[in-house]
């Protein structure tokens, strides 16, 4: 296109022009506007989040416990009352039985330190309270039907024996299945004839040590499937009569095999199409692997022109978890056009991008309160703009990397947190060209990004009212210059609410920090809530920096949201007032937005 404007001879020339102005303007961009496809990528985000049932499990072991741990306060000798119970001084204490070893962390604390038992004189009294006691260190856990047991002894040796006795599983059993479709059983020899999606779900088998942190975990996979619901009982082996053996008892159901759901918003941009409409369709448990998948498609709904059509893309996602691990897959594609006045005539000025992401989450820890998860997986983006269908080379945009990081949740108290830090970079896989900034060390698509989430939320109870506080934080730090597609954003009701979005401040680094209060109306699912939120950008460049109309941007928000369960329609309401911002960043003072969600 350019080439015949300028000449053949001086096609060399107009390529590195055009790189040096779309550099620089693309650069004043990421300062004052958020691209369609920075905030079609925020959409999509806000939207693996709505579908993605992250569930939480947690059984309380101390139902399990045959009495609560207690002191044991030994004598020095056998006393002189005649009315004392015998006791016998104790020199060496030790666990025997099958994987005794495995389970010595329940002793370790009477056998060494200042709690240690050795050289005192116990009673039979004292020796009980001592079994109770390692019984539930080892229940604590999760190992809940694992015993520990005094056998037939001579404690005048001065040595005590305990026997160790395993809990293990022998048959995992499906009771009380309910489904609303005729159930897929599994046809090999060794399920048992359970439904096809047991076995995926289950991080443990036949004969393996029983231990309620797995059957969390598979707790959890089932539940991952929203129109499902499971639960567990332990039994003991309706086969064997060997000492330590259970059963584990699934009820299972799941109400229905789809859902479709529809949305529309404000939340699109005045060059895009403000009003944007959603559908989305969700296939439960497709394969028989508490699997989950997902289409949406969506589009403005402004009406369009004579000469574009607005905006419009679509979403995909599909989340495997199979024992320990998830598989998490989504691609999105994204379109839009734009109507540009020339001095002669108007030009429709249209972009697509194209999303890939694939990640890995694998479980490596989990106790009582808390999960540790490594996570690992990689991405591909394109992205090509055109003016009347024909390509802007120089904004041809194909990148790709890999992620690699660690994930974590806990529980204190009431307050939940879930968090990760990410590092992310770029490669030349998938034929990633190299962007036009790069020439001037003005961005890279392959520099290093260490991403950061955390998000907290805790129930509080003031008088009768029921409050929930819910606080999310972001952050990113990059090793060298970005391209504007990978930098920081904020402003709108995706990160700092109280503004547009029509604008935003953008940086390689940044911060932002939502919190938000909300308080339920009686028992009804209605809320009024209000929040502020905050957050911080910076160039890696000094002197580009400066350049920015500012580094900040503070805005409050209350709204009104809920589920009107007759109709099936959720709502928010809000309003927004921006609190700090840049000189001649914003001239709004009130923002207010809306969305309206039906589904079935």
């Amino acid at each position: 296109m350019y080439t015949s404007i300028f000449g053949q001879n001086r096609a060399g020339y107009t390529c590195r022009f055009l790189s040096i102005s779309m550099a620089s303007i693309l650069m004043s961009m990421a300062a004052q506007a958020i691209t369609p496809e920075q905030y079609q990528e925020q959409r999509s985000e806000a939207l693996k989040q709505q579908q993605l049932v992250n569930p939480n499990v947690t059984i309380d072991t101390n139902v399990f416990k045959p009495a609560p741990s207690s002191s044991i306060t030994p004598s020095a000798s056998q006393s002189a009352d005649p009315d004392s119970l015998p006791c016998f001084e104790i020199n060496h204490i030790y666990m025997t039985g099958e994987l005794s070893e495995q389970f010595s962390f329940a002793l370790t604390p009477y056998t060494m330190g200042k709690s240690s038992l050795l050289g005192s004189c116990l009673s039979v009294n004292d020796i009980n309270r001592l079994v109770t006691n390692v019984q539930n260190r080892i229940i604590e856990k999760g190992y809940v039907t694992t015993r520990v047991l005094v056998q037939n002894q001579n404690l005048k040796s001065g040595n005590l024996f305990l026997t160790l006795i395993p809990g293990r599983i022998d048959q995992i059993t499906a009771v009380d299945i309910k489904a609303s479709r005729p159930i897929y059983v599994d046809s090999r020899l060794n399920s048992g004839g359970n439904p096809a999606n047991f076995a995926p779900a289950m991080p443990m088998s036949s004969g393996d040590l029983l231990n309620v942190r797995d059957i969390e975990q598979a707790l959890e996979n089932f539940k991952r499937v929203p129109t499902a619901d499971a639960d567990f009982s332990i039994a003991p082996s309706s086969r064997m009569s060997t000492l330590g053996y259970s059963d584990i008892q699934v009820k299972w159901q799941q109400d229905k095999r789809w859902r479709l759901s529809a949305s529309v918003d404000d939340s699109g941009q005045e060059s895009t199409g403000v009003y944007q409409g959603n559908v989305t369709l969700s296939l439960d448990n497709p394969t028989w692997h508490n699997d989950l998948l997902y289409l949406s498609y969506n589009h403005d709904l402004d009406g369009g022109n004579d000469k574009n059509d607005g905006s419009w893309g679509y979403n995909v996602g599909y989340v495997l978890p199979i024992d320990n691990t998830q598989l998490t897959l989504t691609h999105s594609g994204y379109n839009y056009d734009q109507t540009v006045a020339g001095a002669n005539q108007d030009y429709v000025y249209s972009g697509e991008s194209y999303n890939t992401e694939a990640l890995v989450s694998h479980l490596v820890h989990r106790d009582n309160h808390s999960k540790t998860y490594l996570k690992a997986g990689g991405y591909a983006k394109q992205q090509n703009n055109f003016i009347d269908d024909t390509e802007i080379e120089v904004q041809r945009r194909r990148t790709a990397g890999y992620k690699a990081g660690i994930g974590y949740e806990t529980i204190i108290g009431k307050t939940q947190w879930i968090g990760d830090v990410i590092y992310q970079r770029g490669t030349a896989a998938f034929n990633a060209i190299s962007p036009p900034e790069a020439l001037f060390n003005e961005g890279s698509a392959r520099a290093g990004i260490i991403k950061t989430n955390i998000d907290v939320n805790q129930p509080i109870k003031l008088a009768d009212k029921a409050l929930n506080y819910h606080a999310a934080f972001k952050g990113q730090y990059a090793t060298e210059a970005l391209t504007p597609n990978e930098r920081f954003s904020i402003g709108g009701r995706y990160s700092v609410r109280g503004f547009d979005g029509e604008r935003s401040l953008s940086g390689d680094h940044g911060a932002l920090l939502r919190q938000e209060l909300s308080a339920y109306i009686g028992d009804k699912p209605h809320a009024v809530y209000a929040g502020i939120d905050a957050g911080y950008v910076k160039l890696d460049n000094a002197a580009q920096d400066d350049l920015l109309l500012g580094n900040h941007l503070v805005g409050g928000v209350v709204g009104f949201k809920g589920y009107v369960t007759p109709i099936r329609t959720s709502y928010d309401l809000f309003a927004g007032y921006p609190l700090a911002q840049p000189d001649n960043f914003s001239d709004k003072e009130w923002v207010t937005g809306f969305s309206l969600g039906w589904q079935y």
